[in-house]
Parts: C-alpha cells; structure tokens; sequence
C-alpha cells in the first residue's frame, strides 16, 4: 500500500500547488485589470483638463496612449470590441475631445 501511496500522495500535491498558482494569477490579473482601467480614467480625465497649449498636455496623451495600447493588448478593452476585432482602441486617438461631459473615456 505504501508503494502506491507516495506517488499519489505526491501527484495530488503538485496539482494541488499547481492549482494554487492558476487561481493565485488569475485574481492577480483581474486586480491588475481593474487597477490599469482605472488609472486610464484617471489620465483621461486629467487629458480632458488641459487644453492642447498647455506644457503637459504632450506628455500625457503620449502616456494616455501608451497605457491604453498596452490594455488593449493584453486585453482588457475587449468587453468593447465588437465584432470587428481590433479591440476598441480606435476611439481613443485624435487630437478632439469633448470636455468632461464624456463619461466613456472615449473621444468623438
């Protein structure tokens, strides 16, 4: 009985940690997701704030467009896209937005 034992007890082990680590990185992705969505409305806003004169304003649509590339990639906009399958991030470009009445994050 010990014969059989010890590899059982030692495969239920490693697919018990195994099983660990894929919860333990899924909820740290939805975190990070939520986290990253987040931190894009907060640029957002801070870009519907400046006037395109101002000093900043270049350095943060670069960083607004940066993070909203990088989301876009891993994915995070997908609940966006529709069937067309870019993922959205079309309508985060262009050099218009309209003001903070836009509660989408989105320029039109």
């Amino acid at each position: 009985m010990s014969m059989l034992a010890t590899p059982a007890m030692i495969t239920i082990t490693v697919f018990g940690i195994v099983a660990l680590v894929t919860l333990g990185l899924g909820i740290y992705w939805l975190f990070n997701r939520q986290a990253r969505l987040r931190d894009i409305a907060e640029m957002r806003a801070k870009l519907d704030e400046l006037a395109p004169s101002d000093p900043e304003y270049g350095a943060a649509r670069a960083l607004y467009t940066s993070m909203v590339v990088d989301a876009a990639r891993w994915g995070f906009f997908a609940a966006e896209s529709g069937s067309g399958g870019d993922g959205g991030s079309t309508d985060h470009g262009g050099s218009d937005h309209s003001g903070a009445s836009d509660a989408g994050g989105h320029s039109h």
